[in-house]
């Protein structure tokens, strides 16, 4: 079958006076955007009508401002959704971050997420109520109606409802900063001992603890607790540094940082059964259960979350069934 965008964008990289090289995939991302190796750089095919690209130039833009390393753009079209970017290797953050390294290249994600925080808020959308309540509405939706076909009652959904307005606050309640949204082990590159940042099109002003919760609650990878509380107290004390912790002690943040992190994970089980369901794409599904398990021990921690945490409980034998 011919790939129309394929061959626009390799005609787009010859009419730019790029050399005509091969146009070799990347796999891995879970949007609509596809990665190219293309000679020593970066093409990338992202279609303008569902892609934030305008977005992608601006905010890459501002974390170089702020002194975070992003890859360099040297061409984009955004009428036709194209760009030509540097290439910044294949060294994943996930990939070397483990075993006795692993402490040493979380230390040195602090001064990343100190560096963000400092980004301009002014002109990014904020992680408001109807914001987060959208994302917190995945979970019912794809993961509870459409994944396990469950019909809930009365009771089961105003918890949720009420989980969910909670939430909300415990996230609203918080100073609000720069935050990348998916700032986590995949999502960073290493590039000859420093640190780059990558995925950072969704950008918005929200809580603190977002960043951090995305890193060391990771989805795809779970942390000792020695570590996530060494990260989380050196994190607190740089953020402290710039006046941005308010009258939060090092214990709210503690506390805000898990309501944020389940925030979070109940949004990603509702998109990981999305990108199933809808995009055809089930290489998460095996992640699901450790995503639960997170959400499962974040609403036994939280005050007010005891309804919450008995009916995740429930799920676990329906997510088994889910996990290739």
């Amino acid at each position: 079958m011919t790939d129309q965008r394929k061959n626009e964008l390799k005609a787009w990289l010859i009419s730019i006076n790029e050399p005509a090289y091969e146009l070799i995939s990347l796999n891995g991302d879970a949007s609509l955007r596809r990665y190219f190796i293309y000679g020593d750089k970066i093409a990338v095919d992202s279609p303008p009508s569902s892609q934030k690209n305008r977005e992608f130039i601006a905010i890459n833009k501002k974390l170089h401002d702020a002194g975070i390393y992003v890859p360099q753009i040297f061409a984009f079209d955004l009428d036709k959704g194209f760009f030509l970017l540097e290439n910044l290797g294949s060294t994943l953050f996930a990939d070397i971050a483990k075993d006795k390294e692993e402490s040493f290249w979380y230390e040195k994600t602090v001064n990343v997420l100190t560096d963000l925080a400092t980004v301009a808020t002014e002109d990014l959308p904020p992680f408001d109520r109807d914001f987060i309540l959208f994302e917190l509405s995945l979970f019912p939706e794809w993961m509870l109606n459409k994944a396990f076909n469950l019909t809930l009652d009365k009771s089961d959904a105003k918890m949720l409802q009420d989980s969910f307005s909670k939430l909300a606050d415990l996230c609203l309640k918080q100073p609000q900063i720069a935050m990348h949204r998916d700032f986590h082990s995949r999502n960073i590159m290493i590039v000859q001992d420093k640190l780059a940042v990558i995925d950072y099109q969704d950008m918005v002003k929200g809580p603190i603890t977002y960043d951090l919760a995305s890193l060391l609650f990771d989805c795809y990878k779970v942390l000792p607790h020695v570590l996530i509380d060494k990260i989380t107290v050196k994190t607190f004390a740089s953020y402290k540094k710039l006046n941005l912790t308010e009258d939060l002690s090092l214990e709210d943040f503690k506390r805000a940082l898990e309501a944020v992190s389940l925030q979070r994970h109940l949004k990603v089980l509702g998109i990981f059964c999305r990108l199933n369901i809808r995009d055809h794409k089930n290489g998460y599904l095996k992640d699901l259960p450790r995503v639960l398990n997170y959400a499962i021990n974040e609403s036994s921690q939280l005050p007010g979350f005891e309804s919450l945490h008995e009916f995740l409980i429930k799920l676990i034998p329906l997510v088994k069934t889910l996990c290739p």
